[in-house]
């Protein structure tokens, strides 16, 4: 058994995602097995052990004749009462009886001597039962041949008889110990090492073993005791220099220096000794001296070739420098040595993750923990490949068994680390930062299981563990920051970044939930810092710690913007490389035959009780079956909800492959011979781009889900319409635009929510909080959406409308005393800002319509919020920037014909229209009107138009694609005469710039 090395590279950043571990291993760990088994008054070297082959080799002729001396000599024994006096002889029986009894002696130690244990355990079977029972030396040499043959129990039962035969032989302590430890039992195997030490105090191989023993119980202080105690009785052991090395070496950095001290002492007794080189070697590679870490592994098994920590350290060189075929060449002979070891079995896993092999890395992951069940390493590592397969579940599951084996052995330990310095100290730094780990996989994996609360515990751990861990803190402000906990979230992103000034992620993340919370103290200080972080990182090749979905609503360059994604995009693309996948099969690029239908591959991880599902509920159902064939592909298990189960019945094919890898998914999706892959996601939540980077199908295009540029080459069309992409804001996408007719932007309302268009079936003012006798402004959008300017432009509107109050939504609550605070600031009354809590879906809408304007936030507008009040009936003022996020409720503005009135093209136009319908009630009372009437007729609310022209669009971008000449603009053009109000003529809109860019 291998001591256990720390894991490796398990990632921990503010956004708390964890990327693979190692594997836990490394060549040349210290006391990997007793050495052989000792005979009396015999020296033997040591040997392959358990987890060598142990085929029994054929018998020598010596062997033979051995045996048919003693069978002759005990038949010539034979007393009349039918027992044999083979064991007297030496003490008084016939000389033939002794001669044959010393013979078969001689030869089953000279078998034992050549390795042939399957003859030595014959001739000492052939002996006891000859008569021979009652020879201590007899059952020693039979314990040692069962040793290593791997039968452990039998080893144990004679180095037992022999003890209560010969007390005072010491090797039978020793080696019962030896087999004992095999089997588990370390406690009892210290207290036979611990009496052949009694017997014996210079028994070196006793003390060596003894470190096995302690190592196998996770006690590192105690085995480098009992190395340097061996070593003080005799310094010319080389085996015992090279494993305290490698004890040394496995305690990090620290330890380093210690280690090449002890292998430099081997080499310069024993220049030859291979495992010294192989140690030398994984000093360099822990240096990151990868080459010459390689000379010394090549030296080490030119010495030995079958020297398998020497592969195992090559192995790890060639995976360090991205060879990852030599890698798996060099563990998968590692295995072949070391069948049953866990560690050799854990090392082949981690470089089929590498490779993308997961089932392959999960399947020799729990080989290695049922070699070796107290094996934490692999019990992380197969968490973190089940969280890569989509397994959620067993990777909870195995992480949770790490870190109860990891507290296990840290309390084991505690009582000694109490009394012990430096060393002790150290050990317990690295079980700490190893429990960490842990508790961080474990983390990520519940909240990407939407298991906040537990998360968050885990965290907590973390923290308590690492105090001094700036990446602890963050990650922990990120889960609280998830679970709405702002105010907790902020107090935890200030202690990381106190221990870390420059810690980009921490720094973006604390500037996303002061935004959150509307705290606006610093923020042109905050954005300035922050837009100069992200512009370093793309400068030095970094991915910026800015995510594309914050950098939609902050008030960025849109240059910056796209660069953003792009970067995003192309760490996808690294990803999917990473895989190794080959090129998957397309449909032939030829246009559709007559009675041919468009195969369309819907992806998300958004079908169930998700605004996405809440948009698109019936155009899965609503395509023309006769034109398309839809094929949705779920990255997350079914909720259950309405929309899911609706979307499972009414699309032609729907496939969760939310427990699928990436590769699996493309494959499926290739197979399925999609001409379109339309990507629901962008870069949300539950996203899995890497499978669109593998390209999966000819015609790849994002829509809907993500509300600006990709930025990715995999992504090469992007659906939109003219009036959120004028030719003003052409620059501020990579992706070929295929323009709709009207808004790109598709509803379900006129289907799911007929109930709004009866005001009967409208709440009263009264009962959701507000004045009956009051003109109400609101502002359903998230709180991260405001900005100052936009709150001051707010304020001036209540100030100069007297009889007006603001409703907004507690989203998040911790918002609220801030932003009556910064009202009063402004001159506001705060108890005319009033807040509500977030509502059930179809109540939110009910309500949505008992407002009088809605006011809309620019730089990252009410999307399916602007759908919600415009179909309950409310009017809004929607100021468009030049970014798509700023954009979109223009689009829903004019799909409903009346743009003019709702889009105003400055902040001073915006106060302006605002304060004008405010106090203008009869104007207020005409536009609501007009509005309500429209509902059923205009564009944006007419589902089976919008699906009519989206199947056009799709159809378009296949044929453009069969040209051969790649992807390029177009305008689908309207199928009829618009329906319920002409489609606005859009030129460049003139604007002012976005507030603080």
């Amino acid at each position: 058994m291998a001591a256990p090395q720390p894991l490796a590279g398990a990632r921990q950043h503010a956004s708390g995602s964890d990327t693979h571990g190692g594997d836990g291993t490394a060549a040349g760990t210290a006391g990997s097995q007793p050495r052989a088994p000792h005979l009396q008054d015999v020296r033997q070297p040591a040997a392959p052990g358990p987890q060598a082959d142990h085929a029994s080799p054929s018998h020598g002729q010596g062997s033979e004749a051995a045996l048919a001396a003693l069978k002759a000599a005990a038949q010539q024994q034979q007393s009349p009462n039918g027992v044999a006096g083979l064991a007297a002889a030496p003490a008084g029986g016939t000389p033939a009886g002794a001669a044959a009894a010393e013979a078969a002696m001689h030869e089953a130690s000279a078998a034992y001597k050549r390795g042939d244990y399957g003859s030595t355990v014959q001739l000492c079977q052939a002996l006891y039962s000859a008569g021979c029972s009652r020879r201590a030396d007899l059952l020693l040499l039979l314990g040692a041949a069962y040793f290593q043959l791997g039968q452990y129990r039998e080893a144990v039962q004679a180095n037992d008889q022999a003890i209560l035969l010969d007390p005072g032989l010491a090797e039978a302590h020793a080696n019962l110990a030896n087999a004992l430890q095999q089997l588990g039992a370390a406690d009892l195997a210290l207290m036979y090492y611990a009496s052949a030490l009694r017997l014996r105090p210079r028994f070196t191989d006793a003390l060596a073993n003894m470190a096995s023993a302690y190592l196998q119980k996770g006690a590192v202080v105690q085995a480098m005791d009992a190395y340097n105690a061996a070593l003080a009785i005799d310094p010319d052991l080389p085996a015992v220099h090279t494993q305290l090395g490698d004890l040394w070496r496995a305690q990090g950095e620290a330890g380093r220096t210690a280690a090449a001290g002890c292998y430099a002492d081997v080499l310069r007794r024993s220049p030859e000794h291979a495992p010294a080189w192989r140690g030398v070697g994984d000093v360099h590679r822990e240096a990151g001296e990868g080459d010459k870490a390689i000379a010394c592994y090549q030296e080490a098994l030119r010495l030995a070739p079958r020297c398998a920590d020497a592969h195992t350290g090559l192995g790890m060189c060639h995976k360090e420098q991205g060879r990852l075929a030599e890698a798996e060449a060099c563990f998968g002979a590692v295995v072949a040595l070391r069948p049953g070891c866990a560690l050799a079995l854990g090392n082949l896993a981690g470089v089929c993750y590498d490779e993308g092999k997961l089932e392959a890395a999960i399947a020799l992951y729990r080989r290695a923990i049922s070699a070796q069940p107290h094996f934490p390493e692999a019990h992380n590592n197969l968490g973190n490949a089940l969280r890569e397969a989509g397994r959620a579940d067993e990777a909870i599951a195995a992480y949770t068994a790490c870190i109860q084996l990891q507290v296990a052995a840290a309390q084991a330990q505690a009582p000694l680390l109490a009394t012990r310095g430096g060393a002790a100290k150290a050990l317990a730094t690295q079980q700490a930062q190893r429990l960490s780990v842990a508790y961080n996989n474990l983390a990520g994996i519940l909240k990407m299981s939407s298991r906040l609360a537990e998360c968050i515990q885990c965290y907590e751990h973390v923290v308590f563990l690492q105090p001094a861990s700036p990446e602890a803190y963050a990650n922990l402000a990120s889960a609280l920051k998830d679970c709405g906990r702002h105010d907790e979230a902020l107090g935890a992103y200030r202690s990381a970044l106190s221990l870390r000034q420059d810690f980009p992620e921490a720094f973006a993340n604390y500037v996303h939930s002061l935004q959150c919370v509307c705290e606006w103290a610093e923020r042109p200080a905050l954005f300035a810092r922050l837009q100069a972080d992200v512009t370093r990182d793309l400068a030095a090749g970094r991915l910026p710690s800015v995510q594309p979905f914050h950098a939609m609503a902050y008030p960025f360059p849109a240059d910056l913007a796209l660069s953003i994604s792009k970067a995003y995009a192309q760490y996808c693309l690294a990803v999917a490389q990473r895989m190794g996948v080959p090129r998957l099969a397309h449909p032939p690029s030829m246009p559709l035959a007559p009675g041919q239908r468009l195969r369309v591959g819907y992806v998300s991880s958004d079908f169930g009780n998700h605004p996405l599902s809440h948009l698109m509920g019936s155009v899965f159902g609503m395509h023309d079956r006769s034109k398309v064939e839809v094929f949705c592909y779920a990255l997350s298990t079914s909720d259950g909800s309405q929309w899911r189960t609706r979307i499972e019945a009414e699309a032609d094919h729907f496939v969760d492959v939310s427990a699928w890898p990436a590769a699996q998914t493309a494959a499926r999706m290739s197979a399925d011979g999609l001409h379109v892959a339309v990507n629901l996601n962008g870069y949300t939540k539950g996203a899995r781009n890497e499978v669109f980077a593998l390209q999966p199908a000819p015609v790849q295009t994002s829509f809907l889900g993500f509300p600006a540029t990709t930025g990715a080459s995999f992504l090469p069309w992007l659906i939109l319409d003219k009036v959120v992409c004028p030719p003003s804001s052409r620059h501020c996408y990579s992706e070929a635009i295929a323009y709709m007719p009207n808004s790109y932007f598709s509803n379900d309302y006129k289907q799911a929510h007929q109930e709004v268009l009866d005001r009967a079936n409208l709440p009263s003012r009264t009962e959701i909080g507000l004045p009956e006798d009051k003109v109400i402004y609101a502002c359903a959008n998230q709180l991260y959406k405001f900005d100052p300017e936009t709150f001051g432009t707010w304020c001036r509107i209540l100030c100069r409308v007297p009889d007006s109050v603001l409703w907004l939504l507690r989203f998040p609550p911790y918002g609220e005393a801030r932003i009556k605070a910064e009202a009063a600031a402004r001159g506001v009354d705060p108890a005319r800002v009033i807040f509500t809590d977030v509502a059930a879906k179809p109540l939110h809408i009910r309500r949505s319509g008992v407002a009088d304007l809605f006011l809309d936030t620019p730089l990252c507008n009410a999307h399916t919020t602007g759908c919600d009040v415009l179909w309950g009936g409310c009017p809004m003022v929607t100021l468009p920037l030049e970014r798509f996020a700023s954009r979109v409720a223009a689009s829903l503005c004019h799909a409903t014909g009346l743009g003019e009135e709702m889009v105003v093209s400055s902040q001073q136009e915006y106060e302006e229209r605002a304060v004008e319908l405010g106090l203008d009630a009869a104007k207020r009372a005409s536009l609501r009107a007009r509005l309500a009437s429209t509902r059923l007729t205009c564009p944006l609310f007419d589902t089976a138009g919008w699906v009519a022209d989206f199947e056009r669009t799709l159809l378009r971008m296949w044929d453009i694609h069969c040209e051969g000449r790649g992807p390029r603009d177009f305008e689908t053009p309207p199928a009829e005469a618009p329906r319920g109000g002409a489609a606005p003529t859009l030129a460049s809109t003139p604007m002012d710039a976005a507030p603080g860019s």
